[in-house]
């Protein structure tokens, strides 16, 4: 015969509520433990009793024990386990209600003030003493930058800046009088070779007709009759669109002076 023997869960009793973990935490931890230690020494002894029976039965071939001795034992057992676990859980719930009723009814009281403690006087001290120490620190940094702005001011320059009287500043000088001279000489070559050009243009005769106005063109005629003449139409064209011009801007001039004006002031008429 096999008996399955379940045991109890090893979780704390006040730590499952309605197939939930929770955790409490608060100022009566001390309460929740010996709720928890209490509970927990009631499962431990009654699982003690349950084993010691199971210990005394003997097995049997017969597996179905429903109808002997044995099978009216583990039922009593169950039923005597149920009942008791029932008990258990009612005696635990009644506790964990008494217990948050009592942290209901706590006034939870929180003390900002703390100019009064030694931590808030603490704090004071060492923020005095922190801006003494900053002030002190900014007073000596700016003795320290006034003391050098004086050296500074008093320092006079020891800086040879002029090397004329040097040897480099003879060579200086040597080499630019020697520029001056070669590019002297050099526009003077220029001015010479450019005047030599243009008397050579001067002398020069023009070998190219650029006169196209005595070329003669096929038909008769020259191409400088024909520029005049497309030269004398142009200006006549342009003369009597001139003339139509003036003659519309008379026209309309007319019209606008004889033209009256007339306003509308908002009051109904029309002056």
């Amino acid at each position: 015969m096999s008996l399955n023997v379940s045991r109890s869960p090893t979780h704390s009793p006040t730590s499952i509520i309605y197939g939930q973990q929770m955790s409490y935490r608060g100022p009566d931890g001390a309460m929740r433990d010996f709720i928890a230690k209490k509970t927990a020494d009631q499962i431990r002894q009654g699982n003690i009793e349950h084993m010691a029976k199971i210990a005394s039965i003997k097995p049997v071939i017969d597996d179905d024990v429903e109808d002997e001795a044995t099978g009216e034992a583990r039922k009593e057992m169950a039923a005597a386990s149920a009942a008791r676990r029932a008990a258990e859980e009612e005696a635990r719930k009644a506790e964990v209600k008494e217990y948050y009723a009592r942290l209901k009814a706590k006034t939870t009281v929180i003390d900002d003030e703390m100019d009064t403690e030694a931590a808030a006087i603490a704090r004071a001290e060492f923020a005095a003493a922190s801006r003494a120490r900053r002030a002190a620190e900014a007073a000596e940094i700016h003795r320290e930058n006034e003391e050098l702005k004086q050296r500074l001011s008093q320092i006079k320059p020891h800086i040879d800046m002029d090397i004329t009287d040097e040897v480099a500043g003879e060579a200086r000088e040597k080499r630019a009088a020697e520029n001056m001279a070669r590019r002297q000489a050099k526009i003077e070559k220029l001015k010479a070779e450019n005047l030599e050009m243009r008397r050579r243009i001067e002398e020069s005769k023009a070998k190219t007709d650029d006169d196209v106005t005595d070329d003669a063109m096929t038909g008769g005629g020259t191409i400088g009759d024909l520029r005049n003449k497309v030269a004398s139409d142009s200006k006549e064209r342009k003369a009597k669109h001139a003339a139509k011009v003036n003659a519309e801007n008379a026209a309309l001039a007319s019209r606008i002076k004889k033209t009256k004006s007339k306003t509308n002031d908002g009051d109904g008429t029309t002056h």
